[in-house]
């Protein structure tokens, strides 16, 4: 059966990935609004009967095309922890606004997730946490349905972390969960489905986990099996949502050439989102950062065609050139950066960094004749990364849904009065940096310095203070015995002294230095309770604890 989806969705962003910044402005296709409308509870969605304007020709968006928005591993995230300058980006209040100029200029836009959704087992083991989860799941529920999600990948581990919670969750939400294989906690899911853009494009959707109790053989015989469905029931252009991770998805790629698109999601924290469409074999992959701190569009025309390789045809959207030029700027700023530090590694990385620049000069100069020109022959495709800052304008409305789960937050965590766990006796308890910085005065000006004396500002201006996503590492002894919990905070606000060290009762009671010091020494596990790769994908224990041994923190003072 094809489900008709009245859709929409172009450009506008900053692309932040690894040290290179973008700036997009918003472009203008002329266009009316479309509408997208959503049986609760069930995944049909019908059409809109929305007249368009006729749209400027010699772009993608002025024949018939499909643009697909992908988010992966979003996990039941409203906004992305900020902790690396990387991840402060996103948040669903700046994506629904994103999305909204997109729709307003293009009326073919399909949102698509694959990876853990509505899930993040991270800090579980916390009193309260469960309960917390309830309440985040049950906003992010009402974010997917304003965002007009179309279609996900049914998670298996979801369901496993989640239980019956997550099932329901699944089950009563209006887009389409999509499953290889049968599951008991989400009978509705389907295995496949067919939906057509507004524009005319139709576009198969296939649901692959990693956990579905196959090995790869039958996952891929079962995915080629839908693809030659798909395609008989009139699919233009089929698109695998993974689960599997980006090896499994290559795999799956190699397997079932006939695949157009794989969304891939179930990734490492390490993996950086793409800033260009990859490929493997004509199979494009797809896939965005952790959590919502980038998304991507990929705009497809088949022109007809139902196999063949893509041909990269970012030039021929409105404003590419602008985009591009904005791309060349900031590698050219990091190729200047990279030639200044004269390293063995950044002196190997310059050929690259000089052929990308090049290829930059052939697309703007591309870009810049391309308006009003006939597209080219083939099938078309145009990627594009969106990592939306923290300065970003949001949605109203979106906003509110976050804000109201902040308030929600604030309330349980008003109800959470326990202290922290006793004190063993003759076990150390915590003091408070006033206390250490009373003999280690040496210390105070590092202290005052360091970045983890202002963790406890940064909450204080994201509004964060009683969410237990983040109070815990930007705290002292956060559950420890004399720490601290979200009722009882004292003086232990912010990473101080004994977060790294330990409590420090005993040794200020009775000081010692050296070997009979009474502190523990500082160890990489000390710093990946925090640094996680979730939280700090490229900490390194090493170079980190390099960086803070400094005259008067692990080296004597110097000059009078």
């Amino acid at each position: 059966m094809l489900n008709r989806l009245r859709l929409p969705a172009p450009l506008f962003a900053r692309i932040s990935i690894a040290s290179l910044t973008l700036r997009v402005g918003c472009v203008a296709v002329a266009a009316l609004t479309v509408l997208l409308c959503a049986r609760c509870g069930r995944q049909e969605r019908q059409a809109v009967a929305t007249p368009i304007a006729p749209k400027t020709a010699g772009t993608l968006l002025s024949v018939p095309h499909a643009t697909i928005v992908a988010v992966t591993d979003w996990q039941a995230t409203l906004k992305p922890c900020g902790c690396t300058v990387e991840s402060q980006n996103g948040g669903v209040e700046r994506i629904a606004r994103w999305l909204g100029a997109l729709r307003a200029n293009d009326d073919s836009v399909m949102v698509v997730h694959a990876g853990s959704l509505l899930h993040d087992a991270e800090g579980l083991s916390l009193p309260g946490k469960a309960a917390q989860l309830a309440v985040r799941r049950q906003a992010f529920g009402q974010v997917l349905s304003q965002l007009g999600v179309a279609a996900v990948a049914l998670s298996r581990w979801d369901l496993a972390q989640g239980g019956e919670a997550a099932a329901k969750a699944y089950a009563q939400a209006g887009y389409l969960a999509l499953a290889l294989t049968p599951h008991a906690a989400v009978p509705a899911a389907k295995a496949s489905t067919l939906l057509r853009t507004a524009s005319g494009v139709a576009v198969g959707l296939i649901g692959v986990d990693a956990t579905d109790g196959q090995d790869d053989a039958a996952r891929h015989a079962a995915v080629a099996a839908a693809v030659v469905g798909l395609r008989s029931q009139g699919a233009d252009v089929t698109v695998a949502l993974c689960n599997q991770g980006l090896r499994a998805a290559r795999r799956l790629a190699r397997a079932v050439p006939d695949l157009d698109v794989a969304v891939v999601g179930g990734l490492d924290e390490r993996v950086e989102a793409l800033h260009d469409v990859e490929s493997e074999g004509d199979t494009l992959i797809v896939h965005a950062a952790r959590h919502g701190a980038v998304v991507t569009a990929l705009t497809l025309v088949p022109a007809g065609l139902k196999k063949g390789p893509w041909r990269p045809a970012g030039e021929f959207l409105a404003g590419a050139a602008t985009e591009l030029q904005a791309r060349r700027q900031a590698l050219a700023e990091h190729l200047d950066t990279a030639r200044a530090r004269a390293t063995v590694a950044t002196q190997r990385a310059l050929p690259y960094y000089e052929a990308q620049l090049a290829d930059l000069d052939r697309r703007i100069a591309l870009a810049g004749t391309a308006a009003g020109k006939p597209l080219p022959h083939g099938r078309l495709a145009a990627f594009r990364a969106v990592a939306l800052p923290w300065s970003a304008p949001t949605d109203p409305a979106m906003a509110a849904v976050v804000s109201a789960y902040d308030k929600a937050v604030a309330e349980l965590a008003d109800r959470d009065a326990a202290p922290p766990p006793p004190v063993e006796a003759g076990k150390p308890s915590y003091v408070g940096q006033t206390v250490c910085l009373a003999c280690h005065a040496a210390t105070a000006t590092f202290a005052a310095k360091d970045a983890h004396a202002v963790a406890w500002k940064t909450l204080q201006d994201a509004g964060k203070t009683r969410d237990l996503d983040c109070v815990p590492c930007h705290v002292t002894g956060f559950g420890q015995p004399g720490g601290t919990t979200l009722g009882h905070l004292g003086q232990l606000t912010s990473v101080q002294c004994e977060a790294c060290h330990g409590p420090g009762s005993l040794h200020a009671a009775k000081p010692a230095k050296g070997a009979k010091s009474l502190l523990a020494p500082v160890a990489d596990s000390t710093c990946t309770v925090c640094h996680t790769p979730q939280h700090a994908p490229r900490f390194a224990f090493d170079p980190y604890r390099a960086k803070l041994l400094v005259p008067g923190h692990g080296k004597p003072l110097v000059g009078p």
